[in-house]
Formats: structure tokens, sequence, C-alpha cells
């Protein structure tokens, strides 16, 4: 009995089931999704169409003080390029999604996540969907360790120099 009250609640629209029912985050605003991140990636949906898209995504890549941006087009979306204070590269992309655009933003080789999520909020804030903020004085960033070359790693010819002096002999006498 209990088992069809609750079929019948979920059929109605009453009871919440599964992912597709959860609603807007709060403190979001009608026309944008939440960002997400992953694999050193931040995305987001706007209810804006990709040109108009073009002058809120440079505009916001100046306010956190990343240059030397260059437009390209690929087959219906936008690609910026631009790169940050400390070097690294940052690609926006904004494509077409039925009168909307889909923003993708990677800092990097390997990700930074409050400075991409700082980058889709100052989007919004051009585009209207977000309440306006100051401009923050140093653009937030932790960039990603290096998971292939650790800094921490011991160096090649100390890890190797058994191998080498095995291989490796003065005399002519193998």
């Amino acid at each position: 009995m209990r088992r069809m009250a609750l079929a019948a609640a979920v059929l109605s629209g009453l009871a919440p089931s599964g992912c597709s029912t959860i609603g807007p985050v709060a403190g979001m605003l009608p026309g944008t999704s939440g960002s997400s991140y992953a694999a050193g990636r931040a995305t987001q949906s706007f209810a804006s169409p990709p040109e108009a898209m073009r002058s809120a995504v440079v505009a916001a890549m100046d306010d956190l003080r990343i240059g030397s941006v260059r437009q390209a087009r690929d087959n219906g979306s936008f690609l910026f390029n631009g790169t940050t204070a400390d070097g690294r590269g940052v690609t926006v992309a904004v494509r077409p999604q039925q009168g909307a655009a889909r923003v993708s933003v990677r800092v990097g080789w390997f990700g930074d996540e409050p400075l991409s999520k700082a980058l889709m909020d100052r989007i919004g804030i051009r585009l209207g969907t977000l309440p306006p903020s100051a401009i923050p004085v140093e653009p937030p960033s932790i960039p990603a360790s290096n998971p292939y070359f650790s800094r921490e790693a011991i160096p090649d010819e100390v890890m190797l120099h058994d191998q080498a002096d095995a291989i490796y002999r003065d005399s002519p006498v193998p």
C-alpha cells in the first residue's frame, strides 16, 4: 500500500524522485544553470544567444586580468584564448544550444577551479543574470598541481644512478 501511495505522489509531481526533479540552485536567477567543474574544465549554460555572449566573455576575461585575448569562430562556436598574469593559457568556448549558449572554461593544462568559477560568475554579471559585484583586486587562483611531473619527485639522475653504473664501465674487461 505504501509503495502505491509513493508511486502516486511521484506521478502527480508532489514527491521528488531522481536527479531530474532538482530545482534551481538557491540564489540562481532565471536564465542560468549552475556551473559544474570536472577534469579541469568548468561548464555552464546561459540563456543568451552565443553572438550576445562575445562582449560579455571578453569583458569578463578583462575583469580577471586575462590578457592577450584572441577570438576565433569554429562551426558556430566562439573560441577565446588568453593568458593569465602568471603565464597560463585560458580557453573559453561558447557553443550554441537551442537559443542558449553553453560555456566551458579551462585554465592551464590541469585546471584552476576558483579562477574558472570566478570567470563564469563575471560572465553572468556582464550578461545581467547575476547581481553586480566588485571586480576582485587579485583574481582567485589555485593552480592544480601537475599529476605527471611532481616537484617532490626524486630527480632522474638520482633515481637511475645505479642502473647507469651497471651499464657503463670504464674498463675494457666485461
